[in-house]
């Protein structure tokens, strides 16, 4: 429902069990092996499940850029005690401060409504329109 966070770990997981079930291979498996080539010598090493996983969780500045076609993500991050730690590398992209949006500079003519609304904004103005009204109060 609405009040549940999204999980993409979760997501990921089934789809690992799914595609090991598929090949016949055991889907409680943690890890799996590949060959790995050095430059010298191909070897066979044991990776985790997780590590064929790459999640992207977009901000607003990329929802606007791809004209809504990507939206951004609500989340938050929860540091479970004695979990497995996992890595985050957030890729943040921001205009310099009092930049305004010139539409027909960087997206052409475009029949896009949210652009056209944000054509001439400064991007703080545009990041604080997309904020819910609650915050907003």
């Amino acid at each position: 429902g609405a009040n549940q966070w999204f999980r993409p770990e979760l997501l990921a997981r089934r789809m690992w069990e799914k595609e090991q079930e598929k090949f016949g291979r055991d889907p409680t498996a943690l890890s799996e092996k590949i060959t790995e080539f050095d430059g010298s010598e191909e070897k066979e090493v044991d990776i985790p499940w997780h590590s064929r996983y790459l999640v992207a969780m977009p901000g607003e500045l990329l929802q606007i850029c791809t004209r809504n076609e990507v939206a951004a993500a609500v989340h938050r991050v929860v540091n479970v005690k004695g979990g497995d730690a996992r890595f985050s590398a957030p890729v943040l992209l921001r205009a310099r401060s009092g930049m305004r949006l010139n539409l027909t500079k960087y997206f052409g003519n475009t029949a896009n409504s949210l652009l056209k609304e944000c054509d001439g904004m400064k991007m703080e103005d545009i990041h604080n329109a997309l904020q819910p009204s609650s915050y907003r109060d």
